[in-house]
Protein backbone atom coordinates (compact mmCIF):
# COMPACT_ATOMS: atom_id res chain seq x y z
CA UNK A 1 0.00 0.00 0.00
CA UNK A 2 1.33 3.13 -0.61
CA UNK A 3 2.40 5.60 2.05
CA UNK A 4 -0.44 7.94 3.18
CA UNK A 5 1.35 12.02 2.14
CA UNK A 6 0.01 14.47 4.72
CA UNK A 7 0.50 18.34 3.85
CA UNK A 8 3.05 19.92 5.98
CA UNK A 9 1.99 23.79 5.65
CA UNK A 10 4.98 24.51 3.51
CA UNK A 11 4.51 24.28 -0.07
CA UNK A 12 5.82 21.38 -1.80
CA UNK A 13 7.42 22.91 -4.79
CA UNK A 14 10.72 24.10 -2.70
CA UNK A 15 9.59 28.01 -2.75
CA UNK A 16 9.29 27.63 1.00
CA UNK A 17 5.58 29.45 1.11
CA UNK A 18 2.79 29.25 3.44
CA UNK A 19 -0.07 26.58 2.39
CA UNK A 20 -3.66 26.26 3.52
CA UNK A 21 -4.85 23.54 5.70
CA UNK A 22 -5.14 20.45 3.64
CA UNK A 23 -2.89 21.63 1.04
CA UNK A 24 0.61 20.71 -0.42
CA UNK A 25 0.92 23.22 -2.71
CA UNK A 26 0.02 26.96 -3.30
CA UNK A 27 -1.88 27.73 -6.32
CA UNK A 28 0.11 26.48 -9.61
CA UNK A 29 3.16 25.53 -8.26
CA UNK A 30 2.16 21.64 -8.38
CA UNK A 31 2.88 22.40 -12.03
CA UNK A 32 5.94 24.00 -11.66
CA UNK A 33 6.89 21.24 -8.93
CA UNK A 34 6.14 18.64 -11.74
CA UNK A 35 7.97 20.18 -14.27
CA UNK A 36 10.97 20.52 -12.92
CA UNK A 37 11.00 17.06 -11.27
CA UNK A 38 10.11 15.67 -15.38
CA UNK A 39 12.83 18.01 -16.32
CA UNK A 40 15.57 17.41 -13.70
CA UNK A 41 15.08 13.64 -13.71
CA UNK A 42 14.13 12.28 -17.17
CA UNK A 43 15.17 15.51 -19.19
CA UNK A 44 11.95 16.19 -20.80
CA UNK A 45 8.44 14.61 -20.89
CA UNK A 46 9.27 12.36 -24.15
CA UNK A 47 11.73 10.35 -21.79
CA UNK A 48 9.26 10.70 -18.70
CA UNK A 49 6.41 8.97 -21.13
CA UNK A 50 8.98 6.18 -22.10
CA UNK A 51 10.59 5.12 -19.26
CA UNK A 52 7.02 4.64 -17.51
CA UNK A 53 6.06 2.57 -21.04
CA UNK A 54 4.33 5.07 -22.59
CA UNK A 55 3.99 6.55 -26.44
CA UNK A 56 4.26 4.94 -29.76
CA UNK A 57 4.43 1.57 -29.85
CA UNK A 58 3.64 1.13 -25.88
CA UNK A 59 0.95 2.55 -23.24
CA UNK A 60 -1.77 4.84 -24.42
CA UNK A 61 -1.35 7.66 -21.83
CA UNK A 62 -4.67 9.00 -22.69
CA UNK A 63 -6.55 5.33 -23.07
CA UNK A 64 -4.76 4.40 -19.72
CA UNK A 65 -6.47 8.12 -18.13
CA UNK A 66 -10.33 7.14 -19.32
CA UNK A 67 -9.76 3.58 -17.78
CA UNK A 68 -8.15 5.32 -14.60
CA UNK A 69 -11.21 7.96 -14.05
CA UNK A 70 -13.77 4.79 -15.79
CA UNK A 71 -12.53 2.78 -12.57
CA UNK A 72 -13.06 5.56 -10.02
CA UNK A 73 -16.76 6.26 -11.56
CA UNK A 74 -17.68 2.72 -11.14
CA UNK A 75 -16.55 2.06 -7.36
CA UNK A 76 -18.73 5.29 -6.50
Amino acid sequence: MPQRLIPTGTCWCGCGGETGRGSFFLPGHDKVAESAVILVEYSGVPEFLAKHGYGPGGKNARQAFQEWRDKGKAAR
